[in-house]
């Protein structure tokens, strides 16, 4: 290979030069062949349906690298770097090698369902040339080295997703949703930025795991460190959506349904995937981990709230999104990496799943609203069936050589299980009474195996070691836990009480936690919002009412 092109292959403790060199140039080819189907898409004389094929074997293409990359790294025990003198530095290890075959799936699903969802539609060439790039953006992040080139890759898909959520020029909604989370990302990317410098004028090396190695062989907690971890944790914050900034998150739906998969399985979880592969820094900073800590756990609890007063399939399916990128936070912040990698797939599987099968969630939802309606259970079985689930988590746990004295962290993913397992009491079970309560206890007992499971698995996967998290921080979490159940328990059992009363219009409303940014945001940027509304071209909406109001008034 041209020495002008790379300048240097390294694989770190040496195996097989071959294989890891080969991998290493599959990987920076991934995003060029995006590149080159977006560019396909403006020249007309190539068919369009060439730009499709070279995009959807590139996601294969994608999966199959990730999946040899993963085999060769845990193999040989050995991550695959590359680094060149204008080429981004790549390493392959077992996060990034994890999150390209996750993103190369949900690229490929989204490709193939999108041609079929906006075959006819005039702007289809348009809509698959930024797909490309927002997809090429997100690998040349996941696979870089470098923590500036991350950021940049970062912001650079923020841009690209942000021409897909304007899709729609003439919605109003999706116009404002997409300039409140531009504004919110822009300054999302000056935390970052500044935290770069900051580590650049600390450790005089911008490489990642170069970074890592000097964190944890000196320790060391000068302050430009520590103010770097908060500059992070706060992007996060902003990025995946967490309360109070998280609006634009419930109002891009007015987007093509392919893209609000693409945000809500693929993009939002970005800020997750960073904060784990910096978790070295994290360690060093506990204000940091305390934010996260602190931040999502608030944000889980009250966005599970909202999704009990929600209809809407979809808007209901964004605030679940608020509420796991919160729990995914609050695992990080409490140091439990493997359960938060496992809480990122699992969540961008499922949230891929369900939107793009939105229809299916529909019909499913009228045939519950059409099911017997079922009696709840009373206060002591609910009592039963709550210490059934707890005994459960502990024998299970007893079983799988998990020892929650040692790992405190496993007390609050038992609570989260327990919160999970609650609103099955009004579930339109067959069977009713004290077999409804065998039958919960029996979830609870085979989805903590489950859980116990898996965490194992994806704890030798990751390798990471963290530092014990603070007594408050689990205290903090286990508090907002047990009064979500509380107030779930409450509201369930009593509809009508003075309490559901109280809450319900509150958490409908969202808890008016984004109207501040709603208007800060249209001061900042008053966009095409009132030109639409008073200009010559109404919308039919808008022409519709203007023609009723015109009515009632000369009646």
């Amino acid at each position: 290979m041209p020495g002008n092109v790379v300048a240097l292959f390294s694989v770190f403790n040496y195996a097989d030069f071959g294989v890891a060199c080969f991998l290493a140039q599959l990987t920076l080819a991934l995003p060029l062949m995006l590149v080159l189907a977006a560019l396909a898409t403006s020249w007309r004389a190539i068919p369009q349906v060439y730009a499709w094929w070279l995009a959807q074997g590139s996601s294969l293409l994608a999966v199959a690298t990730a999946l040899l990359s993963w085999i060769y790294v845990w193999g040989n025990d050995a991550a695959i770097g590359v680094a060149g003198s204008w080429l981004p530095n790549i390493r392959l290890d077992t996060l990034s090698s994890l999150m390209l075959a996750l993103t190369g799936f949900l690229a490929w699903v989204i490709l193939r369902y999108s041609r079929n969802y906006l075959a006819g539609d005039q702007s289809i060439a348009r809509y698959l040339h930024w797909l490309c790039l927002t997809v090429a953006t997100v690998w040349l992040l996941v696979t870089s080295n470098n923590l500036l080139f991350v950021c940049l890759a970062w912001t650079a898909s923020s841009l690209a997703l942000h021409q897909l959520l304007v899709f729609y020029k003439d919605r109003p909604a999706a116009q404002l949703a997409a300039h409140k989370k531009f504004l919110i990302s822009r300054a999302a990317d000056v935390f970052t930025l500044t935290a770069c410098l900051m580590l650049y004028l600390s450790l005089g090396t911008l490489e990642i795991d170069r970074i890592m190695a000097l964190l944890s062989h000196s320790r060391q907690t000068d302050w430009p460190v520590q103010i770097a971890a908060l500059l992070f944790v706060f992007s996060a914050i902003l990025k995946c959506a967490q309360l109070p900034l998280h609006g634009w998150l419930l109002q891009v739906m007015e987007a093509p349904t392919p893209v609000s998969a693409l945000l809500h399985a693929g993009i939002v979880n970005i800020g997750g995937f960073i904060l784990l592969r910096l978790s070295g820094l994290l360690e060093l900073a506990p204000i940091a981990q305390l934010m996260l800590v602190v931040v999502g756990s608030i944000t889980a609890m009250l966005a599970a709230l909202v999704m009990m007063t929600r209809i809407s399939v979809k808007v209901m399916l964004a605030w679940s999104t608020c509420a796991q990128m919160g729990l995914m936070l609050l695992e990080i912040g409490l140091g439990a990496y493997s359960m938060a990698l496992l809480h990122l797939l699992a969540h961008s599987l499922y949230k891929a799943h369900a939107f793009l099968n939105a229809g299916e969630t529909v019909s499913r939802q009228r045939m519950l609203g059409i099911a017997p309606a079922t009696h709840l259970l009373s206060p002591i079985q609910i009592g039963f069936s709550l210490v059934g689930v707890a005994l459960s988590l502990v024998l299970t746990s007893m079983l799988i050589g998990l020892d929650p004295r040692q790992d405190p962290v496993l007390w609050v993913f038992g609570l989260v299980l327990i919160c999970s397992l609650l609103p099955m009491v009004n579930s339109p079970f067959e069977s009713r009474g004290w077999s409804q309560v065998m039958l919960l206890v029996g979830y609870g007992f085979g989805l903590s195996l489950l859980y116990g499971i898996w965490h194992l698995v994806f704890g030798h996967l990751l390798a990471s070691s963290s530092m014990p998290p603070s007594l408050f921080g689990i205290g903090f979490a286990c508090a907002c836990l047990i009064g979500l159940l509380l107030i779930q328990y409450i509201v369930l059992n009593r509809p009508q009480g003075d309490l559901s009363r109280w809450l319900h219009p509150r958490a409908f409303a969202g808890f008016h936690l984004d109207e501040f940014v709603t208007h800060l945001t249209l001061k900042i940027w008053p966009t095409r919002l009132l030109v639409v509304a008073r200009g010559s071209q109404l919308s039919a909406p808008h022409a519709a009412l203007k023609k009723r109001k015109n009515d009632v008034v000369s009646s």
